[in-house]
């Protein structure tokens, strides 16, 4: 479904340590804009409605209604830009603007 690759487990895994994510799950969800698809990520309660799976150790949620949006999707964490900005990098094939990394550079899923 999702693929959360190591370097995000190990971010998102920091961020369990939080007294206010205790008990709560990472949940994925996507908004339709007009310039393409706007990524939400966050710790939050697991509903009766909802899918929840795990990816490298990370158990997450996400609604059925997001299902075909997300499908596909690998989350990593990496360098942003230049002057040393790290954050989460949402690669999905569902987006319209979505560009396939170069071979070499995709990152590593394990």
């Amino acid at each position: 479904m999702i693929t959360i690759t190591k370097r995000a487990a190990e971010e998102i895994a920091l961020s369990t340590q939080n007294p206010d994510a205790q008990g709560l799950l990472m949940r994925f969800a996507v908004d339709k804009t007009d310039e393409g698809f706007q990524y939400l990520m966050g710790f939050d309660e697991r509903s009766d409605s909802d899918i929840h799976l795990e990816s490298n150790g990370i158990e997450y949620v996400l609604t059925y209604a997001q299902k075909e949006l997300l499908e596909g999707m690998v989350v990593d964490f990496d360098e942003i830009d230049t002057e040393g900005g790290y954050g989460f990098i949402f690669m999905n094939p569902n987006d319209p603007n979505y560009e396939p990394p170069e071979e070499g550079v995709a990152p590593e899923k394990a």
